[in-house]
């Protein structure tokens, strides 16, 4: 049932009812079936010994079901019932005897293996009083070992079957924590990955800061990436990562000295030395946590030109991480859009024809065809 939650310990008491159930059913069907055979062979007529028969079955059938305190009573009439049954049909049906061999195991896998065991012992004597006429010989020497053999068997199934119920209980326990644990291990890698991401924003930010803008590049940067990493194919869990490793891209910019970072005029060649200085800067302070390789590899290669003519190392084509090609391109289209001292923000229109004009040269010509169509789009 949707919503209906029950306690463990009663979902097993009600299998085992289903179980004893089945088990009770087939026992008395197969009373019922012997019984039939033993009717149709009846001198005294079909309808008595069917009469008989029929009480039989349930009597056998309630003796099994009988649960607490009745559990005892109850195997004890279910022997009972087979042996007055086997005694009555013995002559007309010999292999009757064979439903001790049913009935017994069925007891103990209903009641347990002390019940299973004592509805052995008592069949024992019923079995041989049956057969010879004499509940106990005790100069038979098989006496012993039937009474063994039908103790064993009454006991031994029950017994194997608490063991497997024990085994699937601990093994549900286990399960259990192990369940505990993943939820805990889940728990603690999204705290940190929120504590990864919270350090990511505030050194981005710290980094904006010092660049003299109001740290929306960096959101912009972050959106825009995972815009086109998206569209380029990438995963769910990859467009996360590259979106918030993006916001690193220049957070070497926190070596840059103020007067070359916010000087409003062009910069000298001096000056230009120090700004092309800061991807390798950048990644040097990234270094120390696995957790921001990818963030390392953008701020490096952040400003490679897909002609090669771009710094640190001058890579080139595909040779360029593909992160830092996804972030180049939205790098420099947000620059453009936005304000900065020495310029005014570019319109959409003339932003995206520069986007043409460095296609092949300065950036991904792939990268920029599917940026432009997405603009073109929204």
């Amino acid at each position: 049932m949707t919503g209906l939650s029950l306690p463990a310990d009663l979902l097993d008491r009600l299998r085992g009812m289903e179980s004893a159930t089945s088990l009770a059913l087939i026992s008395a069907g197969l009373l019922t079936l012997v019984g039939v055979a033993a009717a149709l062979r009846s001198t005294s007529g079909v309808w008595p010994t069917g009469a008989f028969v029929a009480a039989s079955a349930v009597l056998l059938a309630a003796g099994l079901l009988a649960r607490g305190r009745l559990a005892p009573v109850g195997s004890v009439v279910a022997i009972a019932t087979i042996s007055v049954f086997a005694d009555a049909t013995l002559e007309l049906t010999p292999t009757v005897v064979w439903l001790f061999a049913l009935v017994v195991p069925v007891v103990g896998l209903v009641h347990g293996a002390r019940l299973g065991a004592l509805a052995g012992a008592l069949s024992a004597p019923a079995l041989h009083w049956i057969e010879t006429g004499v509940a106990v010989d005790p100069i038979d020497p098989q006496t012993p070992f039937g009474v063994l053999i039908l103790v064993a068997l009454g006991a031994a199934p029950a017994h194997l079957l608490t063991l497997a119920r024990r085994r699937r209980d601990a093994l549900d326990a286990q399960l259990a924590r192990a369940e505990g644990l993943v939820r805990e291990t889940e728990r603690a890698r999204a705290s940190e990955e929120a504590a990864r991401h919270q350090a990511i924003f505030m050194l981005a930010r710290a980094a904006e800061a010092r660049d003299g803008t109001t740290g929306i590049h960096i959101e912009h940067v972050r959106d825009l990436a995972a815009e086109l990493a998206r569209a380029t194919g990438a995963s769910g869990p990859e467009v996360q990562e590259i979106a918030w490793s993006a916001m690193l891209h220049d957070v070497g910019k926190l070596r840059v000295p103020d007067r070359v970072l916010l000087k409003p005029g062009s910069l000298d060649e001096e000056e230009w030395a120090l700004i092309r200085q800061h991807p390798l800067w950048g990644e040097q302070l990234l270094e120390g946590d696995e957790g921001f390789g990818l963030a390392r590899r953008i701020a490096r290669w952040h400003h490679e030109n897909w002609d090669g003519t771009g710094y640190p190392d001058g890579l080139r084509g595909d040779a360029i991480p593909a992160a830092a090609r996804i972030v180049r391109v939205v790098d420099v289209f947000d620059a453009l859009r936005s304000e900065r001292p020495y310029k005014a923000a570019w319109p959409l229109e003339r932003s995206l024809d520069e986007l043409r004009r460095m296609r092949g040269a300065g950036l991904d010509p792939v990268l920029v065809d599917v940026f432009v169509e997405l603009r073109d789009r929204a």
